[in-house]
């Protein structure tokens, strides 16, 4: 079986940066059909790599070639798109004359309309032989266009975007999720055989990744025919992708191969996230014990050398130039094992009175942390910030206790970050309450950064006042602390406005940690992290003991970290609702189950507003045998049993969580809905059979 030469091949690329180098002899090349991803921590070079590809920057040595023809699409974490055209002027702009057909008809009119226009300043050619040919041709080009309708193309666009009810809307109008799906639709419609993405899930929702993932299997599968786009000749070869993300869930599902570049090197590996992963404990383990054995044969080496031995004959000469060469290899590979790639983090909360010690003075008093209520929020209701007739949340109850960690699942907008704001900064809400613990010291993870100035430099942040921080119980310097986080001494004056979203993430972690807060609320922290650090991250949330309540589009982070979900699941002209769920898998699965019930609700409302209900079900009964009409009325009267059912087991659930009562308790709740759910799914199917 012969394999398809590659769209792409890099030959031993050399970056650096200043002093720093990025990579060496980097060499990879895509074939049809693979799905690339690239990882590494922050700065290793990756975003190099793409800018080298699309040719914005050259490498300092080696070569990068395209196939020929080979039809190429860039989607980069910065979106340009003319903010006040509409979606559908955007969409249409983004595609290519080649698949427009109204253009291409548009064109052939104007040329027909030119070419009769001869005629006009002389009547004779139109007895003209040549002139009668030319006409006849473009006429039939214009009755030949081909391929699909540019109508058709763009609906379809619309329909996989879902943003048929956003087609209208000014770019600059619509959310960052559904901004995103227009910037991906756009460079898709380029019909490429070869697509980069530079980090397309940051700042998203967990519903728009779910949809970048959907949609970007449909198009491994399916290819570019979803979107009807087809051309006389197009070849049949695989699209492939190489795709630049730290969202380990995005790069299980998706890739079969992984480039790591990590320490100036890139390594190739075969496989998914997982494989990666297993294979990469394979060659840590490998190479610490290379570093084991290389120690002890220049352990010999050295004997040798200093045993003082005075015949050097030139075999001995080149034992001694060996020995050399073990020396340099051995303090390079110990200087990769010994280097500190992750940022080393150490939440650790505190709940603190104040007592008068024997000699009456007033001194901290560490208590445990126990089982107490820190955060309650009891029957609250929170308008939104813009529409004070619209509840985001309403008759809310959640308690946030020592090892409790909750995540907020929901689409951009839908409230996350207003609840978060509520809680940190103790704004009473319009009903309800919110009580705090006497000791509750709350500790805020901003996911735009306002806790940081812009013009401060990273030492400012840390420490406005001192070469000195307290940490742990003690004082250490400032720059000892910064390490931490893999700031080097280069960067303590460095201003926050030239870090990058990774570096500015870490340094917003570092003043968290200080703080020593018993209560974190972390909005999106995972944004712009790499995977190493994330992985300390998650381990320091998972053996913190205070309490933590936190949004992210990261499902791997979610599911690990968290301990319940409460998930939005849809709203009406007042309000939001949302639900308590005891994973995210299941919450995932039931805000979508609802979503698509409700859907397939709407669209079986008949568009005549004179219809009563009553009507409808009398239009019903009349096609009906009276066995099937028997049946029909069970089912909607089973369909309103399941209904109350799942209402009152949600309300259970809620008080439950609200309660904080036992594992097996909520598990035991959990499966009764996700069971009633599945029975209500199956009625509507045979209730749409009826209609």
């Amino acid at each position: 079986m012969s394999i398809s030469p590659p769209y792409l091949t890099c030959h031993e690329l050399h970056a650096s940066y200043d002093s720093k180098v990025l990579f060496e002899n980097l060499s990879f090349a895509v074939h049809p059909g693979e799905r690339w991803g690239i990882i590494g921590p922050n700065g290793a070079g990756k975003s190099t790599l793409f800018k080298m590809i699309k040719g914005d920057l050259k490498p300092d040595k080696g070569s990068i070639s395209l196939r020929n023809n080979t039809r190429i699409a860039f989607i980069d974490q910065k979106i340009s798109i003319v903010e006040e055209l509409s979606v559908l002027d955007v969409l249409k702009n983004a595609l290519p004359f080649e698949y427009d057909s109204e253009a291409q008809m548009k064109q052939i009119e104007f040329e027909i309309e030119k070419h009769n226009q001869l005629a006009n300043t002389n009547l004779n050619l139109v007895y003209d032989p040549q002139w009668q040919e030319i006409l006849s041709e473009l006429n039939e080009r214009l009755s030949n266009v081909p391929g699909t309708p540019t109508e058709n193309i763009i609906l379809s666009a619309l329909k996989l975007g879902q943003l048929e009810d956003f087609s209208r809307n000014q770019f600059k109008n619509l959310s960052g999720g559904q901004q995103k799906k227009v910037q991906i639709i756009c460079a898709l419609l380029k019909n490429p055989q070869l697509i980069f993405l530079d980090e397309p899930t940051n700042h998203l929702d967990v519903q728009t990744v779910e949809w970048l993932e959907e949609f970007l299997l449909k198009i491994v599968e399916n290819g570019f025919s979803l979107l009807g786009l087809k051309t006389p000749g197009q070849d049949l070869e695989a699209v492939s992708f190489v795709i630049i993300s730290h969202d380990r869930a995005l790069l299980d599902t998706l890739v079969n191969k992984i480039l790591e570049i990590e320490d100036g090197e890139a390594r190739q590996f075969e496989g998914n996230y997982e494989a990666y992963t297993e294979k990469k404990l394979d060659i840590m383990a490998i190479n610490e014990k290379e570093c084991a054995k290389m120690a002890n044969t220049m352990r010999r080496e050295l004997e040798w050398l200093r045993s003082g031995t005075k015949a050097r004959t030139t075999k001995q000469t080149a034992r001694i130039a060996r020995a050399h060469s073990l020396d340099k290899n051995l303090q390079n590979k110990q200087r990769k094992l010994n280097t500190n790639k992750n940022t080393e983090l150490g939440f650790q909360p505190k709940i603190s009175s104040f007592a008068r010690d024997k000699d009456d003075n007033i001194v901290a008093k560490h208590l445990n942390l126990g089982d107490q209520e820190l955060i309650a929020i009891k029957n609250a209701s929170i308008s939104h910030p813009g529409k004070s007739n619209f509840f985001l949340f309403k008759n809310l109850n959640l308690v946030l206790k020592p090892k409790s960690r909750i995540a907020i699942l929901g689409h951009n907008g839908s409230g996350k970050s207003t609840l978060l704001n509520l809680i940190y900064n103790k704004t009473s809400p319009i009903q309800g309450e919110i009580k705090y613990h006497e000791l509750a010291k709350p500790s805020y993870f901003d996911q735009k950064r306002y806790q940081l100035s812009l013009d401060d430099t990273v030492r400012e942040v840390i420490s406005h006042k001192g070469d000195q921080v307290f940490f742990d119980g003690k004082y250490i310097h400032i720059m000892s602390y910064l390490e931490k986080f893999l700031f080097s001494k280069y960067d303590a004056n460095r201003k926050i406005i030239d870090l990058s979203g990774g570096e500015q993430a870490r340094l917003l972690l570092a003043k968290l940690m200080l703080e020593q807060g018993n209560v974190l609320i972390l909005d999106e922290p995972t944004n712009d992290l790499d995977i190493p650090t994330l992985q300390v991250l998650e381990k320091n949330l998972l053996e913190f003991k205070g309490a933590v309540i936190f949004t992210s589009h990261d499902r791997y982070f979610m599911q690990r970290v968290s301990t319940s979900v409460i998930a939005y699941t849809g709203s009406n002209q007042e309000q939001s609702f949302w639900q308590i769920y005891a994973d995210l898998n299941q919450a995932l699965e039931q805000v979508n189950a609802q979503q698509s019930l409700e859907k397939g609700n709407k669209d079986k409302i008949p568009n005549k507003k004179e219809e009563s209900s009553s009507d409808i079900q009398q239009n019903n009964k009349k096609k009906l045998s009276f066995k099937h009409q028997k049946e029909f009325e069970a089912l909607e009267q089973r369909i309103s049993q399941l209904e109350t059912i799942i209402n009152k087991h949600t309300e259970d659930l809620n008080r439950i969580y609200s309660e904080n009562l036992s594992y097996e308790k909520t598990k035991e709740i959990s499966d009764k809905i996700e069971y009633f759910q599945k029975e209500l799914e199956s009625c509507y199917e045979k209730w749409g059979e009826f209609i």
